[in-house]
C-alpha cells in the first residue's frame, strides 16, 4: 500500500507501487468527478457532463490501466484549473493534477517495465 507522501513524491520501484499508484490517480479523478457533480447540482446543470468524463477517466484508470484515460484526466484537470468558476477550488485540481501526471508515470511503467507480474527491476 502506498502512502500519501509515496504517492506525491516517491519512487515507483516496483509492480505493487504502480498499481497502487494507477488506483490512487483514479480515485483521484472519481473523487473529482464528485465534486462537480455537486458543484453540477446546485449551481451549473452543464458541468454534469465534465463529471461524467472524470468518472469514466477514473475508471479507465484504475481498473483498466489506461495510459490515454491518465492522460486525458490531467488535461481535463488543466482545463478545469483555467476555469473561473472552478479555479476557487484550484488545490483540488492542482492534487488531482499532481497524482494525474503520477498515473501517468505509473500505467507508462505498467506497460512497459513492470509489465510481467514477476518483474521489480529498479529503475
Amino acid at each position: 500500500m502506498v502512502s500519501l507522501r509515496n504517492a506525491l513524491i516517491g519512487r515507483i520501484s516496483n509492480r505493487e507501487t504502480a498499481l497502487d499508484l494507477a488506483k490512487w490517480a483514479g480515485d483521484g479523478y472519481f473523487i473529482t468527478a464528485a465534486y462537480i457533480a455537486v458543484v453540477a447540482l446546485f449551481s451549473l446543470p452543464r458541468l454534469v457532463f465534465v463529471a461524467v468524463l472524470y468518472a469514466i477517466f477514473g475508471y479507465f484508470t484504475r481498473c483498466k490501466f489506461s495510459r490515454l484515460a491518465a492522460v486525458a484526466g490531467v488535461s481535463m484537470s488543466v482545463l478545469c484549473f483555467l476555469v473561473p468558476f472552478l479555479s476557487r477550488s484550484g488545490i483540488l485540481f492542482l492534487l488531482v493534477l499532481w497524482i494525474g501526471v503520477r498515473g501517468i508515470e505509473a500505467t507508462i511503467k505498467l506497460r512497459g517495465r513492470y509489465s510481467l507480474p514477476g518483474s521489480s527491476q529498479d529503475t
